[in-house]
């Protein structure tokens, strides 16, 4: 049996050799794809529907004590929240939407790949830190990717080394999947 944590390294390595290879080989395209996303409606509007709806599927679980009568208040505060958010909160709706996806994926993704004690468990496990690390700045502080996206762009005699490190990232991933298999 293939154990969940192989699977999930082999996917993220893949996931971000695919990502370094666009960066790397069409870079002018991946600059602007990257430049724009921030301001792009739609991924932000689904995003913020998914991860409300997710938020509350995950509230519902949880045992409140005397407050779980209120939990029937979610089938209207979802829908008047995820309105809200997207009316009053546009501006870098999309990085905010995707960080808080990858805050909430983190928790079943380490559930999913904990006590197997292989090379894998503990690639995914330092992936999933670093990256609930990063989306937590991201959502309190969206700015920081226009900044970072603009530096990368003034700064091409850094972009090898980066672009290196990801590629090396990925492999490592890759390989501890491999391993794990």
């Amino acid at each position: 049996m293939i154990h969940p944590a192989a699977t999930t390294s082999l996917l993220m390595g893949i996931s971000l050799l695919a990502f370094y290879a666009w960066v790397t080989f069409k870079p002018d395209t991946a600059l602007l794809a990257l430049k724009a996303y921030p301001r792009t409606v739609w991924p932000g509007r689904i995003f913020t529907a998914v991860c409300l709806v997710w938020f509350a599927r995950n509230l519902w679980q949880v045992d409140l004590g005397g407050f779980n009568d209120l939990k029937k208040l979610l089938y209207v505060a979802v829908p008047v929240g995820i309105c809200l958010i997207v009316v009053l909160l546009p501006d870098l709706l999309s990085v905010r939407g995707l960080c808080v996806f990858f805050l909430l994926a983190g928790q079943p993704l380490l559930i999913a790949t904990r006590w197997s004690g292989t090379p894998a468990s503990l690639a995914v496990a330092l992936m999933t830190y670093l990256l609930l690390i990063k989306s937590m700045v991201l959502v309190v502080y969206p700015h920081l990717w226009n900044r970072g996206i603009t530096w990368w762009e003034n700064h091409p005699e850094s972009r090898k080394p980066g672009l290196g490190a990801g590629v090396l990232v990925g492999c490592l991933l890759v390989g501890s999947g491999l391993l794990s298999l």
